[in-house]
């Protein structure tokens, strides 16, 4: 069971690469031309408001003793499906959403009592706890922008 130190450390380090990937768009990543193999920093914010969501929604419904959240679908299929769906959304309004889902995240993680039961299930059957998710966004996260600033300095 996370202990609520292990839930702070987990929340704060989501949380300190959030603010850096925010930050990141907010600034550089507002303008960039770069590609992360067909992904453009547009493309990358889209993603990140469902997969942000969708653990929060996972960990609610496990807080509330319903079934880990099923994700519909392989990642790049649910990317694209985000991509498409927030075509017409301005950059601004995907940094709100994505500033709303992560507070709903980091409010889902703070009152979960456990956050190593699984709450995520990929369209692999794979299950995943909140504990899991929240270090996977972080880096992935964080993964992301490391590779569009990379992509930018070669362009």
């Amino acid at each position: 069971m996370t202990t609520g130190h292990q839930k702070d450390t987990l929340i704060f380090e989501l949380d300190r690469v959030a603010q850096d990937v925010l930050a990141y768009f907010d600034g550089p990543g507002r303008g960039t031309e770069a590609r992360v193999d067909r992904w453009q920093a547009r493309d990358i914010l889209m993603h990140f408001i469902y997969f942000h969501d969708a653990t929060a929604w996972g960990i609610q419904s496990v807080a509330q003793g319903g079934p880990p959240w099923p994700v519909p679908g392989d990642a790049d299929t649910v990317n694209e499906v985000c991509r498409r769906l927030h075509a017409h959304e301005t950059f601004d309004e995907l940094l709100t959403q994505l500033r709303q889902a992560h507070a709903r995240l980091v409010n889902a993680a703070r009152n979960a009592s456990d956050l190593d039961r699984p709450c995520f299930r990929r369209s692999n059957g794979e299950l995943l706890t909140g504990r899991q998710r929240l270090e996977l966004l972080a880096k992935h996260w964080a993964e992301h922008v490391q590779e569009l600033r990379a992509a930018a300095g070669k362009t």
